[in-house]
């Protein structure tokens, strides 16, 4: 197993100890919104740095990691996309590299502001891995411009597996809501830390004994398990 490097100058945050292995195999999908509204000067991540906060948060778990059970895959608002790394064991020796390639801006990415397309590709995924946990986190301000967003929604409550919505300086629409969707908010005013906080959550929902630090401390709402902080501390020891 390769676990990629933290680079010089990075900055490191306590998200505490991700837990083992899970029981059964799971699959984190990581989807990132490349929009003008996230990525321009004045948006809501105008420097990247959901890319270094998601590195980290891997990187831990990636640590902590010695089966094929946990897996993780990085996807993008831009379908189809030369960015997606597919689903990666994250014990494979490619995996920090397949899984840093993917962290960052596609080369082909056109800046949509639409989820259908990347919800699709997700959609795909869960379907070929049936016998997977499968969590679908979304980081974005879902300023999303789908011509029919009411079904987008809907098929994100009907979506087969946990969604973690993850809102980047902006308020949850009012129709993402379902009992499998859980919404963490992010503001720019946030420690640094947060994000990969929230990616730490989704990536370590169904590990065995994971500890999380005060980062994660009254981050997600509804607190809908396995994903909340409430939940790890009473039933996931």
């Amino acid at each position: 197993m390769t676990v990629y490097g933290r680079e010089r100058g990075e900055p490191w945050f306590e998200l505490g100890f991700p837990g083992l292995d899970p029981v059964r195999p799971s699959l984190d999908i990581l989807c990132f919104d490349h929009s003008g509204s996230v990525v321009a000067p004045g948006g809501t991540d105008p420097i990247g740095r959901r890319f270094l906060e998601a590195k980290q948060a891997i990187r831990i778990v990636q640590a902590w990691t010695y089966t094929s059970r946990p897996k993780v895959a990085v996807i993008h608002f831009d379908q189809p996309s030369a960015g997606n790394s597919g689903a990666v064991p994250l014990n494979s020796t490619h995996a920090g590299r397949q899984l840093a390639a993917a962290l960052k801006v596609p080369i082909d990415a056109a800046g949509s502001s639409n989820l259908a397309p990347s919800l699709t590709v997700a959609e795909e995924l869960a379907k070929a891995h049936p016998d997977h946990d499968v969590r679908f986190t979304i980081l974005s301000d879902f300023q999303i411009t789908d011509l029919d967003p009411e079904t987008v929604f809907k098929r994100l409550a009907d979506f087969p597996g946990q969604v973690h919505a993850v809102l980047l300086n902006a308020p949850a629409p009012p129709d993402l809501a379902g009992e499998n969707i859980t919404i963490t908010e992010i503001a720019h005013g946030d420690a640094p830390g947060a994000l990969s906080a929230a990616i730490h959550r989704s990536l370590t929902a169904t590990r065995r004994g994971r500890r999380l630090s005060v980062l994660h401390a009254d981050r997600t709402r509804p607190s809908i398990p396995p994903l909340s902080p409430e939940h790890s501390r009473k039933g996931n020891r």
